[in-house]
């Protein structure tokens, strides 16, 4: 036995050198990758900790920087628009906006704002009726849905004819003939009409007023309704440009399908094209771009357009040379107005509108209205006023969207801003 000093000095020894003693070896070589696997352990469970800390931070980095940069651009471009909004003429003083076309602007915003505001297209009627009473129109009104086609007219004249020689169902009404299958119904993308069917979706989609003056004037006016459904939305998001065979231009092919099935209804219900006969086309939101298509197709088929109102209207055409075309096919009484704290006269951001602009512009606190002829606005030293960079305020718009888009806000900011040529 070794004596205790020796012992000591031995396993000190033997601790720098572990390889000589077997038991040590195993016993070194077992503990060390234990007091490793426990460290690795530690620093790993650690790390993503710190990696998430460091994304946040990256991320928070981008966020402060695209905030800053679009802040920064937004103070260049106010104040370049500052200069330009302020060498511009006011609608009052411009010369190009009379007492009574204001009146007359006024009061079709009024009118193409009444739909959509109610539960039911019976409601709706009922607020139609009482406005126009209100007001002194003496004419008739037709609310028309197309939220589908209800019947296909051939397949309802033969199921009527048979049910009328059988002696049946006689006096029952057409909806109720609907609910039994006694009317075949037209399919709706692939769904049938009782599968499509509910409260909401079957909505108005125009209306149409109509008076006979005593001169024999007949007067037609149709107003579209705006963005009020679900399927509404769905129509605005259909945004790319398609080629229109009737009209020569690339259109918003989401607006010209609803075009499309407008025009189709509503011809049956208008006089024939004739000198004694005329049409006006309002709308606004989804309307107000679908009445300016309205109204180019009816006037390529005769009919005798004269006045055309779009009220916070998208963008209808892909390029200039599109905006041309309809420019030439639409009334000189083409008139689109437009909030610049209201996105959707901004959208899509690639495209056109035609028509002149009268413009609600807020430009550092102060509300001011400019009317803007189409020639002017031809002019490439005046694309400024049509730029989404230059004129869209973001923060603001998101802010008040709610409000910049109503009718209400439309008819305030123009009664408060042409008081000089209301009131005279």
């Amino acid at each position: 036995m070794l004596p205790r000093e020796t012992s000591f000095n031995f396993i000190c020894h033997l601790s720098h050198h572990p390889l000589r003693i077997p038991g040590m070896l195993t016993t070194r070589v077992a503990l060390l990758p234990l007091r490793r696997s426990f460290s690795s352990t530690a620093v790993s469970s650690s790390l993503p900790t710190n990696n998430q800390h460091q994304k946040k931070q990256k991320y928070a980095a981008y966020a402060f920087a695209a905030v800053s940069a679009m802040s920064a651009a937004s103070i260049y471009t106010r104040h370049i628009r500052h200069e330009k909004v302020s060498s511009l003429p006011s609608a009052e003083d411009s010369g190009l906006l009379s007492r009574d076309k204001a009146l007359s602007i006024i009061e079709t915003i009024k009118r193409a704002g009444l739909m959509g505001s109610t539960k039911s297209v019976k409601e709706e009627l009922d607020l139609l009726r009482k406005y126009h009473i209100e007001n002194g129109y003496h004419g008739g009104l037709i609310v028309r849905d197309l939220s589908q086609p209800l019947f296909s007219l051939d397949e309802y004249n033969d199921t009527n004819t048979s049910a009328g020689e059988s002696g049946s169902n006689s006096n029952i009404s057409e909806d109720e003939r609907v609910k039994e299958g006694s009317v075949n119904v037209k399919s709706v993308n692939g769904a049938s009409l009782s599968e499509k069917i509910t409260d909401m979706a079957h909505r108005e989609c125009y209306y149409l007023y109509y008076e006979i003056k005593p001169n024999g004037h007949k007067k037609q006016e149709i107003f579209c309704r705006g963005t009020t459904l679900l399927v509404d939305v769905l129509t605005c998001l259909e945004s790319w440009f398609v080629y229109d065979q009737e009209l020569g231009c690339h259109v918003h092919h989401g607006f010209k399908k609803h075009a499309d099935r407008v025009v189709e209804d509503v011809l049956p219900l208008l006089a024939k094209p004739s000198d004694l006969s005329t049409v006006e086309v309002s709308g606004h939101s989804l309307g107000g771009a679908v009445a300016m298509l309205v109204a180019v197709k009816l006037k390529k088929r005769g009919y005798r357009v004269t006045n055309v109102l779009s009220v916070a209207g998208p963008k209808l055409c892909r390029g200039y040379k599109d905006r041309d075309i309809l420019e030439r096919l639409l009334p000189r009484q083409t008139i689109r107005i437009e909030n610049d704290l209201d996105i959707v006269p901004f959208l899509p951001p690639s495209g056109v509108s035609p028509g002149d602009k009268l413009w609600l512009v807020l430009d550092k606190g102060q509300e001011k209205v400019f009317m803007l002829p189409k020639e002017w606005l031809k002019d490439p030293m005046n694309s400024w006023a049509e730029s989404v960079l230059l004129n869209l305020k973001l923060f603001e718009t998101i802010w008040n969207q709610s409000k910049t888009h109503k009718i209400v806000t439309h008819v305030t900011r123009l009664k408060n801003n042409l008081k000089d040529i209301v009131n005279d």
